[in-house]
């Protein structure tokens, strides 16, 4: 089973993670605030227009939910933070709640 897991936080101490299971396409959203879990997930869950870059100056446009795929997943969590406020810990390891 391949499970990804990443640190996110939004401030005020509201640490948490996003964990998304490749196989069964499962996405859990883990915050201290229950109504910022909720937009987090519907963000990542709606089909929504992503630009992907293919050389460094040209991107595609593709419209997927975030969660249709590992690498979409990863795309849509560099556009979060403008949507939420919702910041991803790259490098910090992950404290599960």
């Amino acid at each position: 089973m391949a499970v990804f897991t990443v640190a996110v936080h939004t401030g005020d101490n509201n640490n948490g993670y996003i964990q998304y299971d490749a196989e069964t396409k499962k996405l859990t959203v883990h915050l201290n605030d229950a109504e910022k879990e909720k937009e987090t997930y519907s963000f990542l869950t709606t089909v929504r227009s992503w630009h992907r870059y293919v050389t460094l100056s040209q991107y595609e446009t593709i419209t997927a939910a975030a969660t249709d795929s590992l690498d979409t997943l990863k795309l849509a969590l560099g556009y979060i933070w403008l949507a939420l406020g919702v910041h991803i810990d790259w490098s910090r390891p992950v404290e599960e709640l």
